[in-house]
């Protein structure tokens, strides 16, 4: 009985392919829309469908890397294997300065970290501890330090002591722009938000450990590097800077994809200074009272090793031809 019914059953199957009109059940579109680029293709090949041409747009509401639309729409009913096309919020927004001149921004994704470093790090200093966890939210950071370009596209001026004569004469728009106070980045911010519409900001001291790591939990984001052999693929530092700034972009990225986290200039970060992390905010947010007299610096410079690690710190009050800074939004 049990074969008969399947030769039935297989019986009426070819015999409703032979008949005009006869099509394969239709699968039903999923819904997609907010879900990750995987999660969606899973969904997508999951339903019977195949992932069609997956575009990148900006969104203002719809986290970078998630699905801002779908085609065809959610409950649609196609053919087996048919395509869906995805539109994604984009990882990376390029704001257009006056004259034309870019300034690429990436988004990172939030999570938690373990801030600071443990006491046995190779040229630890106090001040990088104690270790404490922080968990941020997802926010957009610049993809390059802030250029000497970028600086006057909005300024009028270039501060830099890098540039002309001081330079070796060559261009340096490209350069990070330095000798800015941490007054003068605030400057900056209150102009680029005026001319974009947009909240741009220093980052603070927890968001800049956290996208300079860029998960890793070793002395730089390339490794422990104990004895300095593979620095200088990813940074301009003592050794090879010839003690000056070089162009933004020109070493190897971190897995977030940001160029010059460690050398070339020190970064301004949000925060006031404080010389313990202890009291320090859990949630990424600035550490901005009690008033201090300095500010918090990161990065090293064209200048240093062990400052070019990622938990080490410094703090600034005036100007200095290798301090610059990273806008975050």
């Amino acid at each position: 009985m049990q074969n008969t019914s399947r030769m039935s059953g297989l019986g009426m199957l070819v015999a409703c392919l032979m008949i005009s009109g006869c099509p394969p059940a239709l699968k039903t579109v999923p819904n997609v829309d907010g879900l990750t680029q995987a999660a969606a293709s899973a969904a997508i090949t999951g339903a019977g469908l195949a992932l069609g041409t997956v575009t990148q747009e900006y969104s203002d509401t719809v986290p970078a890397g998630e699905v801002v639309s779908q085609n065809p729409a959610a409950g649609a009913g196609v053919a087996p294997g048919a395509a869906v096309s995805l539109a994604v919020s984009e990882t990376i927004d390029t704001i257009m300065l006056p004259g034309d001149v870019p300034l690429e921004m990436v988004w990172i994704p939030g999570g938690t970290f373990t801030m600071g470093s443990p006491d046995t790090e190779q040229d630890r200093n106090s001040n990088e501890g104690p270790q404490h966890a922080v968990t941020l939210d997802g926010f957009w950071v610049g993809r390059y330090n802030l250029t000497q370009a970028q600086w006057a596209a909005l300024m009028g001026g270039n501060p830099s002591y890098f540039q002309g004569a001081n330079a070796g004469g060559v261009t340096t728009d490209n350069r990070p722009v330095e000798s800015v106070s941490w007054d003068d980045a605030q400057a900056f911010i209150t102009r680029i938000n005026l001319a974009t519409g947009m909240s741009f900001r220093l980052p603070s001291e927890a968001e800049w450990e956290y996208v300079c790591r860029a998960g890793t939990a070793t002395r730089f984001y390339w490794g422990d590097d104990l004895n300095y052999t593979n620095i200088g693929n990813y940074a301009w530092y003592q050794a090879n800077s010839g003690n000056q700034t070089h162009d933004s972009g020109g070493k190897a990225p971190n897995n977030f994809g940001l160029y010059d986290m460690s050398g070339n200039v020190a970064e301004w970060c949000q925060d006031w200074y404080h010389d313990s992390y202890a009291g320090a905010p859990a949630d990424g947010s600035a550490w901005e009272t009690p008033t201090e007299s300095s500010h918090v610096v990161r990065a090293g410079g064209w200048y240093g090793y062990g400052y070019c690690r990622s938990a080490a710190r410094n703090n600034g009050s005036t100007t200095s031809d290798d301090i610059g800074f990273r806008l975050a939004r």
